[in-house]
């Protein structure tokens, strides 16, 4: 649904990055009811009939208009910097952003004294910062993020996600979450589904889900 922060919680190996694996179509799920995508919010997209008929292209042309994802990682790119690395998105959908653009999303994260620089000068926390306006950059209909202030300190991480949450509803998109700290969504994810993994083979992963509203 757009525009509504959910929070995946649960413990490790429940199974919670292999769904954002599958929300962010690179990974095929083995089996689904119905999988759709509305990328504009009104087209409907069979995610289902795609994976089902190969069309890959077709799978990375949404991966690439509609989706932004925050790696546990940051996934930035080495031999580019701060404001081109912010620029990527855009640039990869045939949009050409204003140096101001870049400038202002960047300033709402705090990294706009670091836009020339490149990702092996910045911390940790300070490059998924970066990684954060990245994922943002295009305006994606879906963003997620796997444990994305995994390497900042608690009172950074709350405003990360605070100003995370805020951009992105303001944008209009969904935001899913996966998260081990429970404290830290309180107050920003309208959603919390808790997870616990039901099985696992060599093959796929069945889980199972609880939606708790969050205060």
């Amino acid at each position: 649904m757009p525009a509504r922060f959910y929070a995946l919680v649960g413990p490790s190996g429940s199974g919670k990055s292999t769904l954002l694996d599958m929300l962010a179509l690179v990974r095929q799920p083995t089996y689904a009811d119905a999988f759709v995508f509305r990328p504009d919010g009104e087209q409907v997209v069979d995610i289902a009939h795609l994976w089902s008929r190969r069309r890959e292209s077709r799978l990375a042309d949404l991966r690439r208009t509609g989706i932004g994802y925050v790696l546990q990682t940051g996934g930035l790119m080495p031999f580019l910097s701060v404001a081109e690395n912010v620029a990527l998105p855009n640039q990869l959908v045939g949009r050409n952003p204003s140096r101001q653009e870049v400038e202002t999303l960047l300033a709402e994260f705090g990294m706009d004294a670091h836009s020339g620089k490149r990702p092996a000068k910045l911390s940790g926390g300070e490059r998924q910062r970066v990684a954060i306006a990245r994922a943002l950059a295009h305006r994606p209909a879906l963003v997620l993020a796997d444990e994305p202030t995994a390497a900042v300190d608690r009172e950074l991480a709350r405003a990360i996600v605070r100003g995370f949450a805020a951009r992105a509803r303001a944008d209009g998109a969904a935001v899913v979450m996966v998260t081990h700290d429970e404290a830290l969504i309180d107050g920003a994810a309208d959603v919390k589904i808790r997870f616990a993994c039901t099985a696992r083979d060599s093959r796929s992963v069945r889980f199972e889900t609880r939606e708790e509203p969050v205060s």
